[in-house]
């Protein structure tokens, strides 16, 4: 059995949830073949690569480095089968970002920024003991004359590939159409009724935690933030989200954009570096199933092995089929 290099939050995650599949993709000594990017991600890496091209166009010109450029960012992220696809649906989907007013307005904030924000693609450090990595979306500081706030941004874009629509996560300080129609959306320019506005050192946020609008949001911000220096239980870090979700409708979905600002707890950011700690614990020693003894531990190790080894076999014209019919069976 092999030991990762390092833990993210999906991998964590992932662990967490289903340790099976974590098993078969990092630490089978012959590793179970990679399963392909879906759609939904690769339209939300396209997306990821029109809006962060954009704003280091705005902020820094023709002198962005050639790593922030568009084609540099959409083809690290997107696989090649989707790429045709994820092309336009992320501009579309930008072309609405815009159309609503959010990128403007995170613009201003940016611009307003008291050094310059950082955009990267990888940030490897320790939490609590275990090696991490992580892709920050963007960090940046104000200062409005109070103290300084550190400030740690993702976006997200849901539902854009589903037959269902999806609906902001609540607590967003405002909700806004990506689209025009003589019949806006009811949340169209709206506060969610958990939103509570709070001064936090001159900027507007919410008075309630990220936690209490989506605990994967908090924990990827806690994650992201703690790899970029801020410190752990530090309740001054504003987390912010900027949430694009999709409703069917021809020719193309409809679009609404919620802009979220919290911080997140000091207890619950605790929780999570225990949560980092259990799980590193968990995968350095070898008792990779909580729930087994360290004898059921080993006796499952061996047939994960076995497993992972005969998806390796059928590499290639039998992908799909063991995809579909043999892994589904660790889902949880």
């Amino acid at each position: 059995m092999k030991t990762p290099r390092s833990l993210s939050y999906s991998s964590m995650t992932l662990w967490e949830k289903n340790p099976e599949e974590y098993f078969l993709r990092y630490l089978a000594e012959h590793p179970a073949p990679r399963l392909p990017q879906e759609p939904p991600m690769a339209v939300g890496s396209a997306f990821d690569a029109y809006v962060k091209a954009a704003i280091n166009y705005s902020l820094y010109g023709t002198a962005v480095s050639p790593k922030f450029e568009f084609g540099a960012i959409f083809e690290s992220q997107v696989e090649p089968q989707h790429r045709d696809f994820a092309l336009q649906a992320g501009k579309y989907i930008f072309k609405a970002y815009k159309l609503s007013g959010a990128f403007g307005n995170l613009m201003k904030l940016l611009e307003q920024a008291v050094e310059p924000p950082r955009f990267e693609f990888k940030v490897d450090g320790t939490i609590n003991g275990a090696p991490f990595t992580g892709k920050p979306d963007c960090r940046f500081v104000l200062d409005f004359g109070f103290d300084l706030i550190h400030c740690i941004l993702d976006w997200k874009v849901h539902g854009y590939c589903s037959k269902y629509a999806a609906s902001p996560s609540k607590g967003y300080m405002l909700c806004r159409d990506g689209y025009t129609s003589d019949k806006p959306s009811r949340s169209h320019g709206t506060e969610h009724t958990n939103y509570l506005a709070y001064n936090h050192r001159g900027l507007t946020i919410n008075a309630g935690y990220m936690e209490f609008c989506s605990d994967e949001y908090a924990d990827q911000l806690c994650l992201y933030g703690w790899l970029l220096g801020e410190k752990p239980g530090d309740e001054n870090v504003v987390g912010l989200i900027e949430e694009i979700v999709s409703k069917p409708a021809e020719p193309r979905p409809l679009l609404r954009i919620a802009n979220h600002r919290a911080r997140i707890k000091a207890d619950y950011q605790q929780k999570l570096l225990d949560r980092v700690g259990r799980c590193w614990q968990a995968i350095t020693s070898g008792d990779i199933f909580p729930d087994l003894t360290h004898e059921e531990n080993i006796s499952r190790c061996e047939v994960l092995e076995d497993m992972a080894l005969s998806l390796g076999k059928t590499a290639g014209a039998y992908d799909d089929w063991f995809n579909e019919v043999t892994r589904p069976q660790f889902k949880r």
